[in-house]
């Protein structure tokens, strides 16, 4: 289900707290933990779970001087599949 699905103020609640969370990860980006994969293309990629949302994760790669969100997905899923989908 989509969040806007059920509520537009919701979808921007979501949004708002998405964008707190990953401008924390900038700031702070050891705050995350690793994520756990056998899947050697994941190696490195770190979690964060989105700020008053806590089935949602920000999945992203600590670069030297930022970092790369890969993906915002909600929980429940095959994180290792749903990742790697282009």
């Amino acid at each position: 289900m989509y969040i806007a699905d059920g509520s537009i103020d919701a979808a921007l609640r979501f949004l708002q707290r998405a964008e707190q969370t990953i401008k924390g990860l900038a700031l702070f980006p050891e705050s995350g933990a690793p994520f756990v994969t056998s899947v050697p293309d994941l190696a490195g990629v770190r979690t964060k779970l989105v700020k008053d949302f806590q089935n949602h994760v920000v999945f992203y790669i600590e670069r030297d001087d930022s970092i790369e969100v890969v993906r915002v997905l909600r929980g429940g899923q095959d994180m290792d599949v749903e990742i790697t989908k282009n």
